[in-house]
């Protein structure tokens, strides 16, 4: 009988080791998983991460103010162009007018100029003659 006890000692022994190394290798392999806190946590960042992200109905929103706004500028800048256009039109024609005023005083001035060279000329050649 102390022959069994020993043996069912032995076996218990041997027992209690082999539970206590797998609960050590449980309460690592415990560690290494994720609890409902560490989820919760987690959850709780990618809220916070995802709150910063713009959505694609923030981009397309966006999109139709900025379309809106550049055709307004569009048409402002259009209207601009043509006011400028129209003022360097007449612009032009008026520095045209001016140009063919001026030529038209220097055609009458050099032909004023050659009748009075002439008129010396003849004038000059009679005294001596």
């Amino acid at each position: 009988m102390d022959e069994q006890i020993t043996q069912l000692d032995r076996r218990l022994t041997s027992v209690e080791v082999e539970v206590a190394s797998l609960a050590a290798e449980a309460s690592v392999a415990r560690s290494q998983y994720a609890t409902k806190e560490d989820l919760a946590k987690l959850d709780a960042r990618v809220a916070v991460i995802q709150s910063n992200y713009v959505t694609k109905e923030d981009l397309a929103t966006l999109d139709n103010k900025l379309s809106g706004k550049i055709a307004a500028m569009d048409g402002k800048l259009s209207v601009d162009i043509a006011a400028l256009d129209g003022k360097l039109s007449s612009e032009i024609a008026a520095l045209r007018l001016q140009v063919s005023e001026l030529e038209n005083r220097m055609m009458r001035w050099s032909l004023a100029t050659i009748i009075t060279v002439s008129g010396v000329v003849v004038a000059v050649v009679k005294v001596w003659s």
